[in-house]
């Protein structure tokens, strides 16, 4: 090569070197969503290998009792009230806290409070009698039951015990009143009520009918596993697992979040004034510092044998903090291994804190769902789990029916607001 041409060669080679650079450069900074190149690559891999797998996988048993358990009519969740009582809802939301109605007006007689309360997360501590002329106005299922009535209560996977009404009751939930009933543990099954633990149950109207006991494949031995320990190998494949499908979750909720974007109002309602957490952008910032791997995860582990073979199924709260600040908080179920592998996930609460709707403090601690109880209604071998979740300034208590592809619930669930009377009045 001539002397002459080197520099034009060296000049080429740097403008080639320059337009490489800035093509990774401008790949690197494109938004989740659409995903830069490499993990878009990655992704697909990822997909590929998904499809590839779930042709192999025979497909997992399903329960066979959800029939037998709408048959039932509806479960609703019930609270110890004290060590012979408990206290269930069965209408949520009627009215106003402090709507005139002749319900309001009414002879009202507040029931007192045990000495040692109970069961603080359903939020019923406060117990009315209505007077028993006023009942026409209440709903259907209030007028109709009497005292002494029976229902069916769910203390374990292995306890069912009657309980019987005792009288209605309205309680208030935050801004509005909920209606339900009293009712009492009869004396020969006290003893056995006060030796269990539990302070949350399933309560129905009906019995359940149960599966066939001749069936080989029906076993029941549902329980929680304690203590439970995670080897190095699995707690490392589940921390992997975990992050993948936060990353699966950040690509819709972004998706989500860009979509609405241009909608009316969205600029000027993105967040409440005030509130800690950064709005789309800086969202969007924060996720493709998740997705670079710069959050730190914390989680924990809580196993169950929930299903006919009898193999753990682990559930997960898992909580991704940058800055020290909450950003994505996320449970999930895996079937144990080797090696441990996700069946389900929920990542709801990561929506309602980037839609505002959740406080600053969700997720200061990885009880923003827990299971209280675990039932086997029809002894199928597949379990009811009553699981209590936080849901911003709300929280909720429900009875879901297990399955590997995620949770069934088997009623709309009990809503607490813990809000003061003086917050529901208009200023």
């Amino acid at each position: 090569m001539r002397r002459k041409n080197r520099k034009w060669v060296a000049l080429a080679v740097g403008l080639y070197l320059l337009v490489m650079y800035s093509a990774f450069r401008w790949s690197m900074r494109q938004p989740i969503p659409e995903g830069n190149i490499f993990i878009r690559h990655d992704r697909e891999v990822l997909e590929r290998m998904a499809k590839e797998h779930a042709k192999n996988v025979p497909p997992e048993p399903q329960p066979t009792g959800q029939s037998r358990l709408t048959a039932a009519g509806p479960v609703y969740v019930a609270a110890r009230y004290d060590a012979s009582h408990v206290a269930f809802i069965v209408i949520s939301d009627t009215e106003s806290r402090f709507n005139p109605s002749p319900l309001m007006r009414s002879s009202l007689t507040k029931i007192s409070a045990p000495v040692h309360p109970y069961a603080p997360l359903a939020g019923l501590q406060e117990l009315w009698q209505p007077d028993s002329q006023y009942l026409h106005f209440l709903p259907k299922i209030i007028q109709t039951a009497q005292p002494g009535d029976q229902w069916i209560l769910n203390v374990s996977p292995d306890l069912t015990i009657p309980v019987a009404i005792d009288h209605p009751i309205i309680a208030p939930t935050g801004c509005s009143l909920a209606l339900g009933f009293l009712a009492s543990i009869p004396p020969d099954q006290q003893k056995i009520f006060a030796a269990s633990r539990a302070e949350y149950f399933a309560v129905r109207h009906n019995p359940v009918e149960p599966a066939d006991p001749a069936d080989p494949q029906v076993q029941s031995h549902i329980a929680e596993i304690r203590p439970w320990k995670l080897d190095p190998v699995a707690a490392k494949t589940i921390q992997q697992q975990l992050t993948d499908r936060m990353h699966q979750e950040l690509f819709a909720l972004d998706s989500r979040l860009l979509a609405n974007a241009g909608t009316p109002g969205a600029a000027a309602n993105d967040m409440p004034v005030a509130n800690p957490y950064p709005r789309l952008k800086e969202w969007l910032r924060a996720d493709q510092a998740l997705v670079r791997g710069e959050g730190q995860l914390d989680y924990d582990v809580h196993a169950y044998t929930l299903t006919p073979d009898s193999v753990p199924r682990l559930f997960v709260r898992a909580r991704w903090t940058l800055s020290g600040a909450n950003v994505f908080l996320m449970t999930a179920w895996f079937k144990d291994g080797p090696p441990p592998a996700l069946l389900s996930a929920d990542s709801s609460w990561s929506k309602a804190i980037r839609d505002g709707e959740a406080p600053g403090s969700l997720g200061d601690n990885l009880e923003f769902q827990s299971i209280l109880n675990q039932f086997d209604a029809d002894h199928d071998g597949w379990a009811e789990l009553l699981i209590h979740s936080y849901t911003g300034p709300s929280s909720t208590l429900g009875v879901y029916l297990y399955t590997d592809q995620g949770l069934v619930p088997m009623k709309m669930p009990l809503t607490h607001t813990a809000e003061s009377a003086d917050a529901c009045l208009d200023p």
